[in-house]
């Protein structure tokens, strides 16, 4: 009987001895994941809202409009010269803010949003809303055109806002609390 199993064990070895072979990689299927026709139709979006904007603007002859350098524009209602710091990461800010369409339809009013306090790229607000409070100045007050990329975009804000909605925003600084870094 141990010559049985042994003869078994010896010829198991052997037949598993064939150096030939190597472990096989699993087959990839590569899918492309971006719908190229939804990238088109954003970037064809984007360029209708920005001439549009750009057009408005031009015809606005009250205001100076400064690019911000995050996709969309401002002008200042009152600046603040005496101060010097704007808001920061993990600075405390308290504001108020209003939007409206770009009829200036108001959205939501600046009373019934209240006065915020919004602590510096910790909460999750619209892009636009993120950036332009780090523009301002304690006491300063702005308005921003907002293409709807750096507003609510696609999804809206499932209340008022729908989809791809360039926004007009008001916004005023009451104060900033400077928190230590570490």
């Amino acid at each position: 009987m141990n010559r049985i199993i042994s003869l078994i064990v010896i010829l198991l070895f052997l037949s598993c001895k064939n150096n030939n072979q190597s472990v096989r990689e699993p087959i990839r299927h590569r899918k492309q994941t971006v719908d190229m026709s939804s990238v088109r139709h954003n970037k064809e979006l984007n360029q209708r809202e920005e001439t549009y904007i750009k057009k408005m603007m031009a015809q606005d002859s009250m205001h100076h409009y400064i690019d911000s350098g995050h996709g969309f524009w401002y002008y200042y209602v009152k600046q603040n010269k005496q101060a010097n710091k704007t808001a920061q990461a993990g600075d405390k800010v308290l504001l108020n803010y209003e939007l409206s369409d770009l009829s200036h339809h108001i959205i939501y009013s600046a009373d019934s949003i209240g006065q915020k306090t919004y602590w510096v790229d910790h909460e999750n607000y619209f892009r636009g809303f993120r950036e332009a409070v780090k523009l301002l100045k304690t006491g300063e007050i702005a308005v921003f055109i907002l293409p709807s990329n750096a507003a609510y975009g696609f999804h809206g804000d499932e209340k008022k806002i729908g989809t791809n909605i360039p926004l007009i925003m008001t916004l005023k600084i009451l104060k900033i609390d400077k928190q230590k870094t570490k």
